[in-house]
């Protein structure tokens, strides 16, 4: 734990005015981006796998795209809303911020299509629906040693992918 707490630290020196600055785009002006980001580290600090983590800066900004929408939706339900404030948030997303989630998404939906179906589905249970590695062994009908397998080759195989893909751009 103590090694994870001294590479979180050094993400945040590295990335954090990035991070605050990606998130103040996603959320409405009234909201702390700083807090936003602060949620981001403390979810590093309880990711399974956390030294699996081949590109941590898209890691970074995955989680935090994930807070900022889990924070949306909170916002919508926490309180009656009219139509004119849903567009309104809707509406605060700049064209920055919106080109650079399409731009991820098409690079991570395009490296998501060059693994293999057993490590693309092992991935997709884990990171999209966060289970654990016994409860996909479960589903998928393998063991958990299979699925730490598919998970170590996935992250690396998605990092040579998006390194390489990042350089060409």
């Amino acid at each position: 734990m103590h090694d994870r707490g001294e590479r979180i630290a050094g993400w945040v020196r590295k990335w954090n005015s990035g991070l605050t600055r990606f998130l103040e785009r996603r959320v409405p002006a009234r909201i702390d981006a700083q807090d936003l980001a602060q949620e981001v580290y403390l979810r590093l600090l309880r990711v399974e796998g956390f030294d699996s983590i081949a590109e941590p800066q898209a890691y970074l900004y995955r989680v935090a795209t994930n807070v900022a929408s889990e924070w949306r939706l909170r916002a919508c339900n926490s309180k009656p809303h009219g139509a004119d404030e849903l567009e309104s948030l809707l509406a605060e997303a700049s064209p920055e911020a919106e080109l650079d989630e399409m731009q991820f998404s098409a690079q991570l939906d395009a490296a998501l299509r060059r693994l293999s179906p057993m490590v693309r589905g092992v991935l997709f249970l884990k990171l999209r629906d966060g289970l654990t590695h016994q409860e996909i062994a479960e589903q998928m009908g393998i063991t958990p040693r299979v699925v730490r397998r598919c998970v170590s080759r996935g992250y690396v195989e998605l990092r040579e992918y998006l390194t390489t893909d990042r350089t060409t751009l």
